[in-house]
């Protein structure tokens, strides 16, 4: 019997160290509980851990699926002696018809050579039904009194029309379909890079006055985001030296390796600046290359 009991005694010891060794879970759950469609709602995340450990919330180029990302806003982080509690609330939209909608978001904690992935626990809203169901029959009310109505509706000139615009659209597309869809492209590829060019402008500034590792990280993070819509090449998923495999520029490559260097280094950073001032650049040379490409297709 006293065997047995120390037994039990080492297994629970056991799993507690365990326990204690795990990092913990994020609180994430939305401020209300139903939604109409394309209505906006709130998804506050928080993460409680040890003080001083480095970790990245969502941002724009995470999946929000089946929500999209309307806006967010940070709360400074609140710490003690040990630990630090550090928060966010999302604006959210849905466009889909499930009743039923569930999201979990993560935290990254930087664990040094790597980051570490920690979902918060599912939470789901209910998508509030403005349409309902209509009743097999209704109570109609009885009136003797004149109602106006609208004049037949000449059905021959409405054929007629459709179809004369339909082989105009038929003949416009014809013509100048191909060149349509150009300028369309070239319209949101234009738009696309004005908006990149913008937000990582201020990327680069803030980086000014937070040199940090887990910050360079971002940053080149959100260009290799940009260049992959761009390109259609998965740049969020290859290392420095698949891409310059891929894109076989000689600077490039030293850009990429001078920034890598800085992320995993212990040395003091450098050159921050004109390297990611060259990623811009480069960003736009790829632009007029891919642009020349579709006027020219």
């Amino acid at each position: 019997m006293i065997r047995k009991f120390f037994g039990l005694f080492i297994v629970a010891v056991i799993s507690v160290g365990i326990a204690q060794g795990q990092d913990n879970k994020p609180i994430g759950y939305f401020l209300k509980d139903s939604v109409k469609i394309g209505e906006t709602v709130s998804y506050s995340l928080s993460y409680k851990d040890r003080k001083n450990r480095k970790l990245i919330f969502p941002d724009s180029l995470f999946d929000f699926a089946p929500f999209e990302l309307l806006g967010k806003d940070y709360f400074d982080t609140q710490s003690d002696s040990i630990n630090s509690i550090d928060s966010a609330v999302y604006r959210l939209a849905t466009f889909e018809i499930d009743t039923v909608q569930r999201l979990s978001l993560p935290v990254f904690l930087d664990t040094g050579s790597d980051s570490l992935e920690l979902f918060s626990d599912i939470d789901s809203i209910i998508l509030d039904q403005v349409v309902t169901i209509m009743p097999d029959s209704v109570s109609m009310a009885e009136t003797s009194a004149y109602q106006p109505i609208s004049l037949e509706f000449n059905y021959p000139y409405w054929l007629v029309g459709l179809t004369i615009a339909g082989f105009l659209t038929l003949v416009i597309l014809v013509l100048w379909g191909k060149e349509l869809k150009k300028r369309i492209k070239l319209y949101r590829l234009s738009k696309q890079l004005a908006k990149f060019k913008e937000e990582f402008d201020l990327e680069i500034e803030q980086l000014n006055a937070d040199t940090s590792k887990l910050k360079i990280e971002s940053v080149l993070k959100f260009w290799k985001g940009y260049m992959e819509k761009l390109e259609r090449i998965p740049y969020t998923k290859l290392t420095t030296k698949e891409l310059v495999e891929i894109q076989e520029n000689g600077s490039l490559e030293e850009t990429l390796k001078s920034i890598d260097k800085n992320i995993y280094s212990p040395i003091e950073v450098t050159a921050l600046q004109n390297d990611f001032e060259f990623l811009k650049d480069y960003s736009e040379d790829r632009y007029n290359h891919v642009t020349e490409g579709i006027k020219n297709a």
